[in-house]
């Protein structure tokens, strides 16, 4: 064989020579000279089918078709990992309140863009876990929204921390508007939560 050492520049991985099984050569000085043989007659070619049990062929289910789930209005781009539920009968709400939610996340150091708003009324289960699974929150503020079932006999302004998502639950911004004892309980919950 050729000198092979050239190899090791374009093969990288180890190679293993394998010798084929040599069949012996006869020896053309000892061997007699051999008296020539008729060959036989080729047979008639049979054919025969074996027959075998085939198992029947399985049924592959496709997978179902994506749900398509509404998304609900939203403002804001969730830049602190803050999302605010509410219920409003505008497209996301009015703008006293808006207004209002604004002044009360301004005072927790959170601007319109730090948070998601969006507007649950008429909201199904399927769109509140889509918003949530879609959305990293660390924080969720629920005014005046029963949508949320971990919030669900839970007291107003009192903070719920199930794994590690801290969510509180309050009355409408239109009754924090109206009652000095609500805007205090709400901004004491607020500071607990975020200050």
């Amino acid at each position: 064989m050729s000198d092979q050492n050239f190899l090791a520049h374009f093969i990288e991985e180890p190679l293993y020579v394998i010798k084929e099984d040599a069949t012996p050569t006869p020896d053309t000085s000892t061997t007699e000279p051999m008296e020539k043989k008729e060959e036989p007659k080729p047979q008639e070619a049979t054919l025969s089918l074996e027959v075998g049990v085939v198992d029947a062929p399985t049924t592959v289910e496709e997978p179902a078709a994506p749900v398509y789930v509404k998304p609900l209005p939203t403002a804001g781009n969730n830049l602190k990992h803050c999302i605010v539920l509410v219920d409003s009968s505008e497209e996301l709400l009015e703008e006293p309140l808006k207004d209002l939610l604004y002044k009360i996340i301004g005072a927790v150091k959170r601007n319109p863009e730090d948070i998601l708003l969006a507007n649950c009324r008429d909201a199904g289960k399927d769109q509140i876990e889509a918003l949530l699974a879609n959305n990293n929150h660390k924080h969720l503020l629920a005014f005046g929204t029963d949508v949320l079932t971990e919030l669900n006999g839970i007291q107003p302004y009192a903070i719920h921390k199930p794994k590690y998502v801290a969510m509180l639950k309050a009355d409408p911004l239109s009754e924090i508007a109206s009652d000095v004892d609500k805007k205090k309980a709400l901004w004491k919950a607020l500071q607990e939560m975020f200050l």
